[in-house]
């Protein structure tokens, strides 16, 4: 048992412990899912963690799916189902981004969970509502998902990077890439002004229209083929 802020004894559960790390991770520590940084967080004996969990995976998946349910519960309601992909799709960038160590880790996971059946969920029932054809509603769905998983991860990463090293990978773009050998680099000599423009928010962005752009033109080689039929 350990106590809150109130001083009354709290059950130590899985949902307790997850709260926990979350909360860890959200400091950008890299030790959130070891038995000591939980159990300091907690107050508790590390060995208590491991009684919820069979090992360090089984609670990175629970910490992971977490994250998404975060993500998904900053979709607001009532839209679209266009905009409501592409808000998720931003939540998960961020919430990932925002608990690095854990987006880094999970983002190549299946964490089997609530968080993540909801996910699958509202971008099923979206695909659906736009008219796809089943086998396309499941093959866009995770081609999306894994794009933004992705992303989220290649952030999150970035994010985890000293601020030495970070800085100077975002540097990289006003520096090296403007000083680039015009004569052996053409390419890149002509558009590194441009390169330079290009943010995170830009690359997600431009990665969400070119799905909805393969879509449509999926939806409209499908209705052609109905026409002709």
């Amino acid at each position: 048992m350990i106590e809150d802020g109130s001083n009354r004894p709290v059950r130590l559960t899985p949902e307790v412990i997850v709260d926990a790390a979350v909360r860890i991770a959200a400091r950008g520590r890299p030790d959130g899912l070891t038995g000591r940084a939980l159990g300091e967080e907690l107050g508790v004996d590390r060995s208590a963690v491991w009684r919820h969990f069979s090992d360090k995976d089984a609670l990175l998946r629970a910490v992971g799916d977490r994250l998404l349910t975060m993500a998904h519960d900053r979709v607001p309601a009532g839209l679209g189902p266009k905009e409501r992909m592409e808000h998720l799709a931003g939540a998960v960038v961020a919430v990932f981004t925002e608990h690095p160590h854990v987006g880094a880790a999970v983002a190549p996971r299946t964490t089997r969970g609530p968080g993540e059946f909801a996910l699958v969920e509202m971008m099923l029932a979206a695909l659906d509502e736009l008219g796809l054809e089943p086998a396309d509603v499941v093959r866009y769905q995770r081609m999306m998902a894994e794009a933004v998983l992705s992303y989220a991860g290649m952030q999150a990463g970035h994010a985890l990077l000293p601020d030495k090293l970070r800085a100077g990978d975002e540097r990289a773009w006003t520096h090296e890439y403007v000083g680039a050998d015009a004569g052996r680099y053409p390419a890149i000599a002509v558009h590194a002004s441009a390169l330079a423009e290009v943010g995170p928010d830009l690359v997600l962005a431009t990665m969400i229209e070119a799905f909805w752009t393969a879509l449509d033109a999926r939806a409209d080689t499908a209705s052609a083929r109905v026409r002709t039929d």
